[in-house]
């Protein structure tokens, strides 16, 4: 093949989604409006509510704005290819695009990795938890938590930016870094070698969170109910979260690096939509709905604007 420097990359999954694609928009129409009311919401809550400003807060708020900044990234150019009979974007865009939703991907599982350090913490050394939890340290750890994903990804897009493609066809509804570097026409160890980097180095933060979890089960297999329920009620969020995020995750890695000949181009396109499409939507129900501070907030501010209307 020849060697090309292309300027514009083809999305060809849209081409399954036949005469289907009004009902696909406004079904992402309204899931997008929803994660953003649903996100914004939650985060103005706990902005505005100086009750609401301790760490678990304070990471939950990291958290859902992580959420906006991934599905921003995604549904807008999502939605316009809907509409459209080209799906085209360009290069720097599509990098641009890239860069985003893998930020979100890794900044979501390092904020989910800090949350679990909290949990951990309050209800083994409850006593202490002031004190560990500083403002400094909530500080930096909220730092190190956008800045590593940051510095990690932009590593990944350089290695790929530089590939010379022999082909411009990518297979998914968004820009996908495997499917860009199975383009190159050299040889690509070095973008291989440096992926498996990543993926090893959050794999220390999985592990984490499941020591965490385990330290804090055995806690609350030896206390008492009144204890169990407490942290029952403060733990449930994180691991739903957890696993909604971790599971679809796993589909858009297998699906970007295997070929299974069975599924369609249809089923993967949309197995690889749901880590982009699915936490960002029942994450803020999830932590709305179980964590009695913040149902108490949104209940009293429903209160008081019934009030003022009456």
């Amino acid at each position: 093949m020849e060697n090309v420097s292309y300027e514009i990359f083809i999305l060809t999954a849209f081409q399954d989604f036949g005469s289907k694609k009004e009902a696909y928009f406004c079904l992402s129409l309204i899931s997008y409006m929803l994660i953003i009311i649903f996100n914004s919401s939650l985060v103005i809550l706990i902005y505005n509510e100086k009750k609401l400003h301790e760490p678990m807060y304070i990471f939950l708020c990291n958290l859902l704005f992580c959420e906006l900044v991934g599905s921003t990234s995604f549904y807008i150019k999502f939605m316009f290819d809907l509409q459209t009979d080209v799906h085209v974007i360009s290069r720097s865009l599509c990098f641009t695009q890239m860069f985003f939703i893998y930020i979100y991907s890794s900044t979501e599982i390092s904020i989910l990795t800090v949350m679990a350090h909290d949990r951990y913490i309050a209800i083994n050394a409850p006593l202490h938890y002031i004190t560990i939890f500083s403002t400094t340290k909530v500080q930096k750890l909220i730092f190190v938590s956008w800045i590593y994903p940051i510095f990690m990804m932009s590593i990944g897009m350089m290695l790929s930016a530089r590939l010379p493609l022999c082909g411009n066809e990518i297979n998914r509804v968004y820009c996908n870094n495997w499917e860009i570097v199975k383009l190159s026409c050299t040889d690509t160890s070095s973008n291989n070698i440096y992926g498996f980097f990543v993926i090893c180095t959050f794999l220390i933060p999985f592990i984490f969170i499941v020591y965490s979890y385990l330290k804090i089960l055995s806690v609350c297999l030896s206390s008492s109910r009144s204890q169990k329920h407490k942290a029952f009620q403060t733990c449930l969020p994180h691991l739903v979260t957890l696993i909604f995020f971790l599971s679809s995750l796993l589909f858009e890695l297998i699906g970007s690096r295997f070929y299974v000949k069975r599924i369609t181009n249809a089923v993967t396109a949309f197995a690889s939509l749901e880590f982009l499409t699915v936490p960002p939507l029942l994450n803020p129900l999830i932590y709305g709905m179980i964590l009695p501070e913040i149902r108490k907030r949104v209940a009293h501010l429903f209160l008081k604007r019934k009030k003022q209307s009456s």
